[in-house]
């Protein structure tokens, strides 16, 4: 039977390299895997830095979390400094829902930087087939620990 997974990829509000290259891929995997929940989208008349645009752009970053499977966090994304404030609400938005998250890294690279790692629930790295499987895992509660690669030695980065 076909599963269709709805995801949000974290974003910052705009696209970035590694958000098209992971949508790329999972709808080149199967189109019919995963639906998109994290569509960045931006109305200019809306100033994030005033009250009311703040709470209107939070509450659409909240509406496409609360729907979704999991969160997947992009190192990359969390690497931009003007990032961060989005990206932190997007975790607590995805803890406050109970939503798993699972971190990528960069593009190119093994391992998950720590301070990005420590906020995943699992850090399962670019193969797709991989990380539909783990998200089907989480949701049905049926992950086991073989699917889960350990950790890396070294106190700067992890993967699990």
């Amino acid at each position: 039977m076909q599963r269709t997974r709805d995801l949000f990829i974290c974003h910052a509000w705009r696209y970035h390299d590694d958000w098209n290259r992971l949508s790329g891929m999972l709808d080149a995997y199967d189109p019919y895997a995963w639906r998109n929940f994290s569509l960045p989208w931006f109305d200019p008349a809306l100033n994030p830095a005033t009250d009311s645009g703040g709470a209107i752009l939070r509450w659409g970053l909240e509406s496409q979390i609360i729907p979704v499977h999991a969160v997947i966090l992009l190192s990359s994304v969390c690497a931009q400094q003007a990032s961060r404030k989005w990206i932190d609400f997007e975790i607590e938005m995805a803890r406050k829902h109970s939503k798993p998250i699972l971190a990528l890294p960069v593009w190119g690279e093994t391992l998950v930087p720590q301070h990005v790692a420590s906020q995943a629930d699992l850090c399962p790295g670019w193969d797709v087939e991989r990380l539909l499987a783990l998200v089907d895992g989480l949701v049905t509660g049926t992950r086991r620990a073989q699917d889960v690669t350990q950790p890396a030695a070294g106190p700067a980065s992890v993967q699990r």
